[in-house]
């Protein structure tokens, strides 16, 4: 319990310092809240899963690209390194699928992902490639973890499912927040959501 309030703590001080323009203390918050979910994964008892390892992956690539971010001075290296730990996840959600696959939910994915798509046309302007690049990767992202949940129907893989949709919003949000339209309370919402959907994630493979 005190870990994820540690998780919760970290990343509220780090938006805090980052509205503030203190980029030091939001970097080093926000790398603190990563490194409370990378000691939650490797205190789990017995021997690190290949699931785990690659959420660990990619909780270290996501200190990169957040690091890239807050600093304003590697937007392309913060985007590669954001899809570079999106692809880690879902390896670890495909390592964890054995038996048939379930084709509608890609389907009812890319279908959704289609009209959001098309909803938010008006807003991207200049964003439409690495929009549609970061929309490839999370809605895969979103697949396996679908895919995973609806296999081993358990709290721990609907946990990482959610994850993934949490991530999908919070994504979307930036875009619009950053490069559109600034809306009130946006940064508190979706740093919010982008920690939540980490922690989610990772209770995926911890619970």
């Amino acid at each position: 319990m005190w870990s994820w309030l540690s998780v919760a703590l970290s990343g509220f001080i780090s938006v805090s310092a980052n509205e503030s323009n203190n980029k030091a203390q939001a970097v080093v918050f926000k790398t603190l809240s990563m490194v409370f979910l990378l000691a939650m994964i490797w205190n789990v008892p017995g021997e690190m899963s290949a699931a785990m390892s690659w959420i660990a992956s990619g909780l270290i690539v996501s200190v990169l690209a957040d690091t890239f971010y807050i600093l304003k001075n590697h937007s392309r290296l913060s985007f590669i390194a954001f899809l570079l730990a999106q692809l880690c996840y879902s390896k670890a959600f495909w390592l964890q699928i054995s038996g048939d696959i379930v084709w509608w939910l890609p389907a009812l994915l890319v279908a959704s992902g289609i009209v959001l798509f098309f909803l938010l046309l008006p807003q991207l302007d200049r964003l439409i490639f690495p929009v549609t690049m970061m929309g490839v990767v999370l809605v895969q992202l979103a697949w396996a973890a679908g895919e995973n949940w609806l296999i081993q129907q358990s709290l721990a893989s609907s946990l990482g499912f959610i994850g993934a949709i949490v991530l999908i919003a919070s994504a979307g949000m930036l875009a619009i927040h950053d490069y559109r339209k600034p809306f009130r309370y946006g940064r508190y919402l979706i740093s919010g959501s982008y920690l939540l959907a980490h922690s989610l994630i990772t209770a995926s493979v911890v619970l």
